[in-house]
């Protein structure tokens, strides 16, 4: 869930530190998918993948998106209708945030506001903030300060960032420091129902193998298991409160003094706010294996059920040229502020569209000008058309008939694409289709002195345009924006 690990209030169930036999059933699963396999991947490793993701019954969204724990391309299907929760890994605030967080966050942007402005969804997004960690504890001694003045000094500086990029707030931004008690009874209730176990340093392990369906996420290379441990009981269990260190910050618990493992953040802070079943999940491809897969086992446990979350959607890294991804670790990053130094908003947030949200994306200056060559076109016939509007710009009579009809075939285009797993590609190239029908009939000359012309098709088209960019995709166009003014004048 960090900056570095990741990709950032109205509470639905709201129970706090809910009890583990408090189990509230909103839902019907079935058609299980993935059932048990076993299968070989490279470098001759023997793989296993244990049963996977249930199909819930609920209300249909129009949207299908690729969902990770079934590998497939599914409808997209809410519990209650009409409203979608939505946890989001947020930000370790130890350091700056870079341009790969960038990336992530204004996709998921672009996602939200999708469902919300396209399909009329009511999305409660909960992003998580840890703000105790190794490296906040490091960054606080290299500096001299405390772990909550650089948690704080960072986290900030994130939601600065964030704004500056047009990334709407969350609905909710819990903090880890927060949300302890939660985490110690969250521990506690799965340590009662026998699938976690305290060890003599004071930490406490998830029991894998008790656990049974772990390896949900993603295939398990078998070879773990023979790796050797002194403490857990198998080298696949993970921590979900690690005892204390010398130095370091702490808080009371039954195990003896302690902080909160990292997967169980996510958990206890989603399940406290959004309850017993969240809709969908997000975070960087990076998270899947182990962040998500411990997620999903953690609060399949303490739930009692087979499901926690029902959709889990994750995008691909950013890169920069000659890499494999955008890294602190890598010393290939690139600041927010260094970003917006060369690059407008605008760009960027184009820049995002340009590529699906799962797949790999190359940060080079040739991606960066084909999204400035893109804002260039859209921002030149939306100030040619509202010149046409205005009377300013003479052209011959337009073809009233053909735009109307690819107007209609590009909201039709750009909504089918956007519901096929939030197909920006497709859907801006739809955009740009009709931009050059109506470039085309701009350009036309005329060879009367008659005047006959209207308006209202090629204000239509403008509004529609201006109303996808700006308020779905959250690009701004304040120039034109200020001469659109002008037709009402």
């Amino acid at each position: 869930m960090g900056i570095t690990r990741c990709l950032g209030c109205l509470a639905l169930h709201h129970t706090s530190a809910i009890g583990p036999h408090s189990r509230i059933t909103v839902s019907v699963m079935r058609h299980h998918a993935n059932v048990a396999q076993s299968f070989k991947l490279s470098l001759g490793r023997r793989w296993l993948s244990s049963t996977s993701w249930i199909s819930p019954e609920g209300h249909d969204t129009g949207i299908k998106l690729y969902n990770t724990a079934s590998r497939s391309k599914v409808a997209l299907k809410t519990v209650h209708p009409g409203l979608l929760t939505w946890y989001t890994c947020g930000p370790t605030v130890y350091d700056s945030a870079h341009i790969g967080h960038a990336l992530c966050y204004v996709k998921f942007d672009i996602i939200r506001r999708i469902m919300t402005r396209m399909f009329d969804l009511n999305v409660v997004m909960v992003l998580g903030i840890t703000d105790i960690d190794d490296k906040i504890i490091n960054k606080a001694h290299e500096l001299n300060l405390t772990s909550k003045e650089v948690a704080e000094l960072y986290e900030e500086e994130f939601f600065e960032d964030m704004d500056r990029l047009r990334v709407l707030r969350p609905t909710s931004a819990p903090r880890v420091t927060e949300h302890v008690p939660h985490i110690i009874s969250f521990t506690k209730g799965i340590i009662n129902r026998k699938l976690a176990y305290a060890v003599y340093d004071g930490s406490v392990y998830f029991d894998t193998k008790a656990y049974g369906r772990y390896g949900k996420m993603y295939p398990l290379d078998e070879s773990v298991e023979r790796q050797v441990t002194n403490i857990k009981k198998s080298p696949r269990d993970f921590a979900l409160w690690k005892g204390a260190k010398p130095g370091e910050p702490y808080w009371s618990s039954p195990w003896g003094p302690g902080r909160p493992g990292w997967h169980i953040e996510c958990s206890a802070m989603a399940s406290h706010i959004l309850g017993t079943q969240l809709d969908l999940h997000s975070g960087g491809v990076d998270l899947v294996f182990p962040h998500h897969e411990n997620e999903e086992a953690q609060c399949c446990a303490y739930h009692d059920v087979d499901q926690w979350c029902n959709y889990w959607i994750h995008v691909g890294f950013l890169r920069t040229k000659g890499t494999e991804k955008m890294s602190k670790s890598l010393f290939n990053t690139i600041s927010i502020e260094e970003l917006l130094k060369e690059h407008s908003v605008n760009t960027f947030r184009l820049f995002c569209l340009l590529s699906h949200y799962r797949n790999k994306v190359e940060y080079t200056q040739t991606s960066m000008a084909q999204a400035k060559a893109h804002l260039r076109r859209i921002r030149s016939f939306l100030h040619d058309a509202y010149a046409y509007i205005n009377g300013q710009l003479k052209c011959a009579p337009l073809d009233e008939a053909a735009l109307k009809q690819k107007l209609v075939e590009t909201r039709v285009k750009v909504k089918k694409s956007l519901a096929d797993d939030f197909d920006t590609v497709r859907a801006l190239d739809a955009v740009m289709d009709l931009i050059n029908l109506g470039n085309k009939e701009l350009q036309k000359q005329s060879k009367s002195t008659s005047l006959s012309r209207s308006g209202g098709t090629m204000a239509a088209i403008c509004s529609y345009i201006n109303y996808l960019m700006e308020d779905v995709f959250g690009i701004h166009f304040p120039s034109v924006s200020l001469a659109a003014v002008c037709t009402t004048l």
